[in-house]
């Protein structure tokens, strides 16, 4: 006996009613969640401007400052290299650092090149 099977061409259309039903139980999720969830923020207790930094996750006593601008200009460390070393001066890269302003003073002298290091804030060569 020849029988015939028909075969659905439409791929996927047989899994409709379960994707349906995972995608209405999803969206419905949400609303079942606690409610002191929903109404705070991520479960963390509101803060009182009055008790701000008792509750504050960030500790403002360790927060580091921006370092001060430095009292001496890349021409002023030039010429402080100039006068204290010699030789002619080539060029001048400002470092910043936690604690300031470093020039390095690239100088020619005698032949050789050297950089010197020069704080920024108090003019002070930090190598000869």
């Amino acid at each position: 006996m020849l029988y015939s099977k028909t075969f659905d061409t439409r791929p996927g259309l047989s899994r409709l009613p379960a994707l349906l039903l995972a995608m209405l139980i999803f969206v419905s999720l949400p609303g079942t969640a606690e409610p002191d969830l929903l109404g705070g923020d991520l479960g963390l207790p509101s803060s009182n401007a009055n008790d701000l930094h008792e509750k504050s996750l960030i500790n403002p006593d360790k927060i580091k400052t921006a370092p001060a601008e430095p009292k001496f200009t890349p021409a002023e460390a030039a010429e402080l290299v100039r006068n204290k070393v010699g030789g002619q001066v080539m060029s001048v890269n400002t470092l910043h650092n936690d604690d300031g302003v470093i020039y390095g003073v690239k100088v020619l002298n005698a032949g050789r090149m050297r950089v010197i290091k020069v704080d920024g804030q108090t003019g002070q060569l930090l190598n000869n």
